[in-house]
């Protein structure tokens, strides 16, 4: 069978976010794309390598998302709904034992994945905020430093995070709750009017 090293990546990430790093053998990885672990050695020399691949992936999907929500240049709701969506298809296969497993096994690595990812969470939920009252339908006296860092904290604290804790907020639910919860928070009465025109939650 003729792969390339994208397609190995792509594959194998979906394998450790649907099972978790530790679970998943090299042996695994062979049969689950029906090659020879000697063709898999060819192109990445271990499984650590292998792994720092998918994360690289995973940053870059988050660029090139950035890429497309600048080129759109969608109004502050919008751009929380297309996240919204983005988000929930990668939580909705996404087993809690994926972040352990990379903060216990592969520190490094997990502070490389969640150091972007606070970075890039602080980056949009700050650019939103200011886009939003600019809109006039956030509250216009929202602290946007404060909301801004303290869901980039919420990210970080995930690294450090206990494995029962992780079960319970890396999950689909919580996420809607949390997304719900944040919405509500920074609207005005004419945001709110506005969602409530848009049947806006239905809708996600």
């Amino acid at each position: 069978m003729e792969v390339d090293l994208s397609y190995i990546v792509r594959k194998v990430g979906a394998l450790y976010h649907q099972y978790g790093v530790k679970s998943v053998t090299m042996d695994d990885v062979s049969r689950h794309l029906g090659i020879s672990k000697k063709t898999l050695y060819s192109y990445v020399k271990d499984k650590r390598e292998l792994l720092e691949l998918t994360i690289d992936a995973q940053l870059q999907k988050h660029i090139e998302m950035e890429r497309e929500l600048n080129e759109r240049n969608l109004s502050a709701l919008d751009e929380l709904e297309y996240v919204w969506k983005v988000a929930r298809e990668i939580l909705q296969n996404m087993n809690p034992s994926y972040q352990y497993d990379l903060q216990k096994y592969y520190p490094l690595l997990c502070e490389k994945l969640t150091g972007f990812k606070t970075d890039y969470l602080y980056d949009k939920i700050k650019a939103n905020l200011i886009k939003g009252k600019k809109e006039g339908i956030y509250r216009s006296e929202l602290n946007v430093e404060v909301i801004a860092r303290m869901h980039a904290a919420q990210q970080s604290s995930l690294t450090n995070s206990k494995p029962e804790d992780l079960t319970y907020f890396v999950g689909k639910k919580i996420f809607e709750e949390l997304f719900i919860y944040h919405i509500n928070a920074i609207l005005n009465e004419n945001g709110r009017e506005l969602i409530k025109q848009r049947n806006f939650f239905q809708n996600i």
